[in-house]
Parts: C-alpha cells; sequence; structure tokens
C-alpha cells in the first residue's frame, strides 16, 4: 500500500506555545487538504527545543512542560481529530519532577497511540532538563507499525535495526538539530541498511525517504516549510523479508555489550 507523509517544517519560537500551537495547527490542516494521511512536526514543537538558542532555566521549562492531559497537547489531539490524519505531536512533557521529551502518535479520530520519549538526551546541558526515555518502541496503525526517533536518536543504527525487528515499515524523526546535506545522506544510507522508510520533520528541513534511500521529497524553498510524498509499504516488507532471512544473530552480541570488547583474532 502507499501512504502519503508530510513533514511540516514549524518555526522554533522559543516558550511561545500559544503561537507555536497556531502555527502546527495551520500546517496540519494545509497537509491534509494536500492528501497527506500522517504529518510529523519537528522536535520539541509545542514549547521550542530548550537548549539551543534558549535562556530558559530549568524551573521555567518545568513551568511551561505539558502534561499528558494539558490543554496545548488536547488542541493537539482536536487538530488531528479535525483535520483526519495520523499525527506526531512533540512537547515537553511533564510528570511529576521529571521532563520528557515526548513524540506522541494520534491517529485521525485524536486518539493518543501511545508516545515516545527521547532516549539519547546526550551533553550536560541536555541531560540537565531531560530525562531519558527507556524504550524503544513501534506502535499500530491502520497501515502498519511505525516507530518514532528524537533527533539524534536516529544517528544510531542500533535503533533502526530495533525497529525494524519489532516491525516497523516506517520512522518518524521529530528533530530540531541537524539538517544538512550531511544529514540527509546519513538518513538516506539509514533507511536503505535498515530497509525503513523515513519522514524527518525539522523547523528548517523536512525529507521523505523511501527504503531504498531514495530522496521522495524535500525542502529546500524557504516559501515551502514542508515535504510531502507517498511512500510504498509494501515495497518496505519485501526487502525486509530479504534481510531478515540473511542475519547471523548468533555474530551480534558484542552489540549490546556496555564495554569495548578486546579483539579475539583467529589462530592457526
Amino acid at each position: 500500500m502507499k501512504l502519503t507523509v508530510a513533514a511540516a517544517c514549524v518555526p522554533d519560537h522559543k516558550g511561545a506555545r500559544a503561537a507555536n500551537l497556531e502555527a502546527a495547527v495551520a500546517q496540519i490542516r494545509q497537509l491534509a487538504a494536500a492528501g497527506a494521511q500522517l504529518v510529523v512536526l519537528p522536535e520539541a514543537c509545542l514549547q521550542g527545543y530548550a537548549i539551543e538558542g534558549s535562556d530558559l532555566s530549568l524551573a521555567q521549562l518545568r513551568t511551561i512542560a505539558e502534561p499528558f492531559d494539558g490543554e496545548y497537547i488536547r488542541a493537539f489531539r482536536l487538530a488531528a481529530r479535525q483535520a483526519g490524519v495520523y499525527l506526531v505531536a512533540c512537547y515537553d512533557r511533564r510528570d511529576g519532577d521529571r521532563i520528557y521529551n515526548t513524540a506522541e502518535l494520534i491517529d485521525p479520530r485524536g486518539t493518543t497511540i501511545g508516545t515516545y520519549d527521547k532516549t539519547h538526551t546526550v551533553g550536560r546541558s541536555e541531560s540537565r532538563y531531560y530525562s531519558p526515555g527507556t524504550a524503544l518502541r513501534v506502535f499500530d496503525t491502520e497501515f502498519g507499525k511505525v516507530g518514532i526517533l528524537v533527533c539524534i536518536d536516529r544517528t544510531y543504527a542500533e535503533n533502526w535495526r530495533v525497529l525494524m525487528l519489532q516491525g516497523a515499515r516506517l520512522v518518524l524523526i521529530p528533530a530540531n538539530g541537524g539538517c544538512g546535506e550531511k544529514n540527509t545522506h546519513r538518513l538516506q544510507a539509514m533507511a536503505f541498511d535498515q530497509c525503513l522508510c523515513c519522514v524527518f520533520a525539522h523547523p528548517r528541513r523536512g525529507l521523505i525517504i523511501d527504503v531504498q534511500g531514495n530522496l521522495v521529497d524535500h525542502d529546500e524553498e524557504a516559501a515551502r516549510p514542508y515535504a510531502i510524498g507517498a511512500l510504498d509499504l509494501k515495497a518496505v516488507e519485501a526487502r525486509q523479508t530479504d534481510l531478515k532471512a540473511r542475519r547471523r544473530p548468533e555474530l551480534y552480541g558484542p552489540v549490546a555489550h556496555t564495554q569495548s570488547l578486546s579483539a579475539n583474532p583467529a589462530k592457526d
């Protein structure tokens, strides 16, 4: 089956929840009218990404972070229902004293399918704001399973492979850092090597990449702040079946080790 997907390049305005929500909803409606069945928003789209170009303190971020049942995320769910699309809505989620960099997958009825919390919160600045997620998850949809990776999570090949082995056909990537040519080439290689399609949504760049690593659509025009295109998910299934048949899992144990392993050369 073919699925029309879109990456919405919503501008990153720090702390401006109402304005960011308004801009996101406008793009969701525009992309739905253009035929999109699934729309991905950038990382931390609601509050703006707190780590870069921001003077927000941790206390201030806690104040504007959104609880799971907050009014702004309810507005995203309503927007998905009104537009009739699957939506990946991204926000800083407050859970007690912890803040998570969250991507929420919402169905066309406005119901939450599930949430994914950014797992690789790296560096002193990011780890000061966010608690790391603890699972690589896949989510069931009417067009098959999808996985989500937030920003730097996309740079670890293991993450893609785990999602593929759990049955994902499509990886949805909200991001706020790294949107240049090197990132495009990296995502093309990841999609091809891991047998997955992907949608990458960044405030300044949108990418749609198929299972062969081809760019289906990419945003290089300031006047067109989105990417949109159709992905053949049946082709994903065929490539994954071939890859899984050729794997040698008994050799891959060191991937899960936390320490470097000493070389063990073969002996004559």
